[in-house]
């Protein structure tokens, strides 16, 4: 397997060679769909062209087009002139769907709090890099008295990861914007939050005109801190998403509905490992056949809350969840936006520029001793493989205790892996000295959990991870 292909495996938590014949077809369309630049409205084909083209079978064919369906990547569209036609997946829903998949994994405001800190810092960045001396940048609003704090600070997110340019940035700004609705402590806030307000966005817009990216990224810090006041505290789980089990719309088959229904009930009583049922028991159910029951089956699949067990006393079993619908989801947003792979690298650098800084401050002393046991490894070598080096960078991202930048950060990775075509394999470790320098100085400084000098390891962190993306190596 390519170090590309390992490195795709590795981010998506799955088996590509291991997949099913519906989901590897599916992925041979989202690869032609981003290789071959298939516009938004083009017709694929019929169910029966694309059993020929890919030399499969209908009904597998029939499966393939209802994950991407679900991706929001195209639609099925009946008739003698119909067939898959090619669709953008819109942000709103695939950011709804993000933020469901934070929910059931128990996301909490803290690591709410890191994600926001990444990627509103990236959004600034971006914005100033990209509209570096235009002095025609959009205005962020000023807010009056009467509005809603938490509202205008949503909304203020949403319009910086516009002004960004890229429609990556803008999703995850919407997913997180989801999440922090759920966060509202329905308080007052601070009497003179109006005015502070108002004054960041004015010195945000004039930075970011001017491109002053230290201003920038100085008044985008502050915008969080006062965040945190609109926040409710506690540890209290977000409820999970509610799943409608009535017949809609969108549920264009019976396969569709049993889907929604199985999902429902795994939201409301599931657990990882607990059995929902064979496949017979399963039709007897619902009153289904076995190929509807296999379709819908096949959808849950893709969501990642179910897989299937062979063997007696098996059948279809609830996840150990690890966001892999919501992977595929993001992967399936970035070929409809044709997002360029190298992009897509090079934010994944400017998302993680904390990772370093809260990784080694939140990591226990047996993980630190593991942590330097893996740096002493790699600095031993002259070569390393460029998939050896994600599984440090995830050992690092796992000690950083920050669900939703992995995930977010994961997706990023697997599209470069999935869509560069010149990947280098193995890199120098003189290429990679200032991100192990980085990690030893922050090691040597940082004394564990609470220390003081957090601040420090991020201006650190902040300040390699930047560099980096802007001079690294594909």
């Amino acid at each position: 397997m390519r170090t590309a292909e390992k490195i795709y495996s590795a981010s998506v938590s799955e088996d590509a060679t291991a997949a099913r014949l519906a989901e590897k077809l599916a992925r041979r369309m989202e690869d032609e769909i981003a290789t071959s630049n298939v516009p938004v409205g083009e017709v694929m084909g019929s169910l029966r062209e694309l059993s020929e083209h890919y030399a499969v079978g209908r009904a597998a064919a029939r499966e393939a087009v209802a994950l991407l369906e679900r991706r929001g990547l195209g639609r099925l569209r009946p008739g003698p002139c119909g067939g898959f036609i090619v669709a953008q997946p819109d942000t709103d829903t695939i950011g709804l769907e993000l933020a469901n998949a934070f929910r059931i994994a128990g996301v909490t405001r803290n690591h709410l709090l890191d994600a926001r800190e990444a990627v509103d810092s990236t959004a600034v960045y971006l914005a100033v890099s990209s509209r570096r001396g235009e002095p025609t940048a959009a205005a962020l609003a000023v807010p009056r008295e009467g509005d809603n704090g938490l509202s205008w600070h949503m909304q203020t997110r949403t319009a910086l990861a516009g002004m960004s340019g890229e429609p990556v940035v803008q999703l995850f700004a919407t997913c997180l914007n989801e999440l922090t609705d759920e966060f509202d402590a329905s308080l007052p806030g601070a009497r003179d939050w109006c005015a502070k307000a108002g004054s960041h966005a004015r010195t945000l817009t004039e930075a970011v005109a001017a491109g002053a990216v230290d201003i920038a990224m100085a008044e985008v810090d502050a915008l969080n801190s006062d965040l945190v006041t609109w926040l409710r505290n506690g540890s209290d789980l977000l409820p999970l998403p509610v799943i409608d089990t009535r017949w809609q719309e969108d549920d264009r088959t019976l396969a569709a509905l049993v889907a929604r229904r199985l999902a429902a009930q795994i939201l409301r009583d599931g657990c990882p490992g607990q059995r929902l049922g064979s496949e017979w028991d399963l039709c007897e159910r619902f009153s289904v056949s076995r190929a509807t029951l296999r379709q819908a089956i096949r959808q849950l699949q893709d969501s990642g809350l179910v897989e299937c067990r062979r063997g007696r006393g098996n059948g279809l079993v609830v996840r150990s969840l690890h966001a892999t619908g919501g992977i595929r989801l993001v992967l399936a947003f970035l070929i409809g936006r044709q997002m360029d792979p190298k992009v897509a690298g090079t934010i994944l650098f400017q998302l993680n520029r904390f990772v370093p800084a809260l990784a080694v401050s939140r990591a226990s002393r047996k993980q630190r001793a593991e942590l330097e046991k893996l740096l002493t490894k790699v600095q031993r070598r002259d070569q390393i493989d460029r998939y050896d080096l994600l599984r440090l960078v995830q050992f690092v991202s796992q000690l950083a205790d920050s669900p939703i930048i992995d995930l977010f950060s994961r997706c990023l990775a697997a599209y470069e892996a999935r869509f560069h075509p010149f990947l280098i394999e193995r890199l120098p470790v003189s290429m990679q000295t200032e991100y192990f320098d980085l990690l030893r100085r922050l090691l040597d400084r940082m004394d564990g959990p609470g220390t003081e000098h957090l601040d420090w390891a991020k201006r650190e962190s902040a300040q390699v991870m930047l560099h980096m993306s802007r001079d690294r190596p594909i």
